[in-house]
């Protein structure tokens, strides 16, 4: 492994499937999204209010992508910004498009989620976008058990392969 700008990284290079953006939708906004995993196998999420409803839901690290920038690389970025911890950045797992309402407006959002490793449970975000108000490392007992909001919803179904290792062939839909 070798450290680069915050991230630990692997000597060999890791596949990405950000050669098939034109796959993504055209009329959607591209974001990333990163599932971390802490050395415990607890998952960050953070705590967003949407800020016309106050509504309350969890969100995995992430955010769009900056004008040429690939998943990948968007990844990248909202982690160390969002996070802002060592990090080994893994393959995309999941996507989903989410039709919904922000702020009173519709938005349309395609996703890929990325698996990412933290070699430490601190976090030292860097920046921090206005609507997220706190984080939590949780257990995937924890996400079963808990009646909060989290995205995506079937993530206590999902997540338990993903923090042993076992992977998709393919990034599979995750839903909303």
């Amino acid at each position: 492994m070798v450290l680069v700008a915050g991230q630990l990284r692997l000597n060999k290079s890791l596949a990405s499937i950000d050669t098939m953006r034109d796959t993504a939708p055209k009329d959607a906004r591209l974001a990333a999204r990163v599932i971390l995993i802490g050395p415990n196998n607890d998952v960050l999420y953070l705590r967003a209010r949407e800020p016309k409803t106050g509504k309350v839901f969890w969100v995995m690290p992430g955010g769009g992508l900056d004008g040429d920038e690939s998943f990948e690389e968007a990844a990248k970025r909202e982690l160390q910004e969002e996070a802002g911890c060592l990090f080994v950045l893994g393959p995309c797992v999941w996507v989903r498009r989410h039709k919904h309402e922000w702020n009173g407006r519709p938005a349309d959002q395609y996703e890929r989620f990325f698996v990412a490793h933290a070699q430490t449970m601190t976090l030292n975000p860097a920046k921090q976008d206005a609507y997220i108000t706190a984080h939590k490392w949780w257990s995937v007992d924890g996400l079963r058990s808990s009646t909060e909001e989290f995205a995506p919803r079937a993530v206590a179904e999902l997540l338990p392969d993903i923090v042993l290792g076992r992977y998709p062939d393919e990034p599979v839909d995750c839903g909303v």
